[in-house]
């Protein structure tokens, strides 16, 4: 366990207000909505309370901890991959209707979609439901994780909840999105043609993940196994795929991330394949650029790694 004094505390309380202010969010709100509390007046207590005993717990300055690197660790800029996931959930809000975008690991699901929901939230416009599935192995898992989600989970059957997140979406204006659907593996797919179903004219789905998800519903449909093409067409269009970053986009993700040194650059975009160490950047594996056969393509593994090599270059 972590111990944080008051100047780190203090430190921690300016920032996380900072956040909050730049969302557009009240202190409550972004209390429940960013930082997952169930009681938004413990934001208050972090504001003006953060160096009495007792007052703010240290679960809650861990959570403000971890979700302080999460927001300043990774600076992203506006990529294709980007403006077609906002679209996808905008078409897919207008039309109450649910759409997919697919794309390999590291392309920006995650970010773009919760970047459109922090958007959306700032407006105001509407609510944005965001569901992780990553972690989700079976119907009755994703069924109930979906309904906390919304924040109308009761115990029952899944016929029963489903229902049950069927009337509560009749009351909300919201969009649902679904990431890393692709958890659901071979026939537990077919769970998303409940949900788009119960969904249906009522409040727009976007599902995000790898192109097994599509994959999956294909070959299941090609093999006429039960429900799998069923669950494919209820899918209003077809998915939009993310593609790799350009080399103007992943230069210019590299330079808000810190790396800016020309010499650098050339290395971890593949410009250059003499894997110098420079500026107290480590040296990388000679396989990482190897292969490449247009720069960066090597990104496409996980954009987040420019995680790592911005760090490297602040030591």
């Amino acid at each position: 366990m972590k111990v944080y004094s008051t100047e780190q505390k203090k430190e921690m309380r300016d920032r996380i207000v900072a956040l909050q202010e730049n969302s557009g969010l009240s202190g409550n709100e972004f209390a429940v909505k960013r930082l997952g509390f169930s009681n938004g007046s413990k934001f208050s207590h972090v504001r003006n309370n953060f160096d009495k005993p007792g007052m703010v717990g240290q679960e809650t300055w861990e959570i403000i901890d971890k979700y302080i690197q999460k927001a300043e660790s990774y600076k992203g800029v506006p990529t294709q991959n980007l403006r077609k996931v906002w679209e996808t959930c905008e078409r897919a809000y207008a039309l109450k209707k649910p759409m997919a975008v697919v794309g390999e690991g590291g392309l920006g699901k995650t970010f773009a979609l919760e970047k459109y929901k922090e958007y959306i939230e700032s407006q105001r416009k509407f609510r944005v439901v965001y569901f992780d599935a990553s972690m989700v192995k079976t119907n009755k898992q994703f069924v109930a994780g979906l309904m906390r989600a919304l924040d109308c989970y009761k115990p029952g059957t899944m016929s029963a909840q489903i229902l049950e997140m069927r009337e509560f979406a009749k009351k909300q204006d919201m969009l649902v999105c679904i990431d890393e659907v692709s958890s659901m593996k071979g026939p537990n797919v077919t769970i998303t043609k409940d949900i788009m179903t119960a969904f249906r004219d009522i409040c727009g789905i976007v599902m995000a993940g790898a192109p097994y998800f599509i994959n999956n519903l294909n070959k299941g449909a090609i093999r006429d196994s039960h429900l799998f093409s069923e669950t494919r067409d209820r899918l209003f269009m077809l998915p939009e795929k993310l593609s790799r970053p350009t080399p103007e986009e992943a230069e210019a993700i590299f330079r808000a991330n810190g790396i800016n040194n020309e010499e650098d650059l050339d290395i971890v975009l593949g410009r250059r394949l003499n894997l110098k160490v420079t500026h107290g950047l480590q040296k990388r594996p000679s396989g990482v650029f190897a292969t490449a056969s247009t720069p960066c393509e090597w990104l496409n593994s996980h954009l987040l790694t420019i995680q790592a090599l911005a760090y490297e270059q602040k030591k």
